[in-house]
């Protein structure tokens, strides 16, 4: 990584413009007892008086996988020195962990950075349930999984529920909280955790409804939950909508929008609609190439 400190700021402790950045205090101490630190070419472990134009680099300090490899080459959508970007697929799990070998997406994730040489752990900064499809974010190391966890994440997904919506936008935000006798279920309740979901019709034909969802909280469920309780739940939950047999439920995390952290560049990632999404309602692409502001 490598960071300047601009010719417009005066000068600084290299400890406080790496905490202006978003590094920690206790990644701070790591890299400089490891000696990984550089400022101008030359490796230091202390905390000196930067000068503007004075440039800082070092490697994030390498970490050990315990998830056992699987070996399946993930889906990569966007990939930068600070994190992976993969398209998970309905029916597969985001996380598990140590020796399990059931098949996860974190698991590939671990055998690509084996391939690739990248001595990090798998942080997955966000996780999907295992019949929605979609972006997954994976952070390359430790500090940046903390970094990134606490940004704000936009996420916008796509979802084709039952019925017809009489308003056609607008925000559900019922808390969300665990189902009394239940592991898994989760329901709108009163003694919750506040949670808050907007909504936008895209169409409607056949008694379906394709719906963008905009999470502004992270709740277990959360859009599961929110639609079955507006009375429209998700086309394939069997959990929330009318009972059948577990399959897919029609939930697709379409894109993601943060800043990226120490460049606060903006990225935005896009997760192409799968082909059972598409033929569960299709003319897709033509209603997403619009892309419509969120309204409500």
């Amino acid at each position: 990584m490598e960071l300047q400190l601009p010719f417009t700021e005066r000068p600084q402790r290299l400890k406080t413009f790496l905490q202006s950045r978003g590094l920690s205090g206790t990644y701070w101490k790591k890299l400089k007892a490891a000696g990984a630190l550089q400022v101008n070419g030359a490796a230091i472990q202390r905390d000196l008086l930067l000068q503007p134009g004075d440039r800082i680099c070092w490697d994030f300090l390498p970490e050990a996988c315990t998830l056992e490899p699987e070996k399946v080459m993930p889906a990569i959508l966007a990939e930068t020195e600070l994190y992976l970007a993969v398209d998970k697929p309905a029916g597969l799990v985001t996380h598990n962990a140590g020796k399990e070998r059931t098949p996860a997406l974190s698991r590939q994730v671990a055998w690509y950075f084996q391939q690739q040489g990248i001595p990090s752990a798998v942080h997955p900064v966000s996780r999907l349930d295992r019949e929605t499809s979609g972006v997954v974010l994976f952070a390359k190391n430790a500090c940046l999984h903390h970094m990134l966890a606490q940004g704000k994440l936009e996420k916008t997904y796509l979802g084709i529920t039952l019925g017809t919506w009489p308003k056609k936008a607008g925000l559900l935000n019922g808390p969300i909280g665990r189902r009394p006798g239940s592991i898994v279920e989760r329901q709108v309740s009163p003694e919750g955790l506040p949670a808050r979901t907007r909504y936008q019709i895209l169409a409607e034909r056949e008694g379906l409804s394709l719906v963008r969802f905009q999470l502004e909280t992270g709740r277990t469920h959360q859009i599961r939950v929110h639609a079955a309780a507006a009375g429209h739940p998700l086309l394939g939950d069997t959990l929330y909508g009318p009972p059948g047999a577990p399959g897919r439920h029609y939930l697709h995390a379409w894109k993601i929008r943060f800043r990226e952290p120490f460049t606060e560049r903006t990225a935005e990632i896009i997760a192409p609609v799968p082909r059972d999404f598409q033929a569960a309602w299709g003319g897709l692409f033509n209603i997403l190439a619009q892309d419509p502001p969120m309204l409500g």
